[in-house]
């Protein structure tokens, strides 16, 4: 199973890395074409956005893993084991009903959406919406991951404190 995340990271990370290059590429060609060239690239904007907004939801997804969403910690650092492990659980429940609530709500949207067209590259904005529901489901799986590697490991009540897998919470 650790092979499979492995390679599971890796795939979410190449695609984030894609879009983050795909989008800063093309908006500096068209700066440089606009400028310099005194020309534009009609479907420059469209596929920038387009991309930016692939990463941001892919982005979302890859911080649950790493636990890089904002937080407030300075209650955490404080809590008792038992209460904390109770208050982690809620939180890890608020999160996953999010990832649903993205899953349910985007792919909603996203065929509703399947009449409208892009303006300059006719592509249906179910295809363009379909980043919500994707990201809610990758979102979900790495809440579960993160979840049981904290309740296994990290918070288990013989933790001595010591986090014993990379990443976690440092109690």
């Amino acid at each position: 199973m650790k092979k499979f995340f492995e390679y599971y990271d890796k795939i979410i990370r190449v695609l984030l890395i894609s879009t983050t290059a795909g989008f800063t590429a093309i908006c500096m060609t068209q700066v440089f074409v606009r400028y310099v060239l005194g020309s534009s690239i009609i479907w420059a904007q469209e596929l920038c956005n387009l991309l930016f907004y692939i990463a941001i939801f892919l982005g979302a997804a890859v911080c649950v893993t790493e636990r890089k969403h904002i937080t407030i910690d300075i209650i955490l650092l404080h809590l008792p084991m038992p209460v904390l492990r109770w208050w982690m659980m809620g939180i890890y429940l608020l999160e996953l009903a999010f990832a649903v609530f993205l899953v349910i709500y985007g792919s909603q949207l996203s065929f509703e959406a399947a009449v409208q067209f892009s303006s300059t590259l006719n592509l249906s904005f179910r295809y363009i919406y379909m980043a919500i529901p994707i990201s809610g489901i990758i979102m979900a799986i790495n809440i579960v991951r993160v979840a049981v590697q904290d309740f296994t490991i990290n918070l288990n009540p013989e933790n001595t404190g010591e986090p014993k897998d990379k990443g976690g919470y440092d109690l």
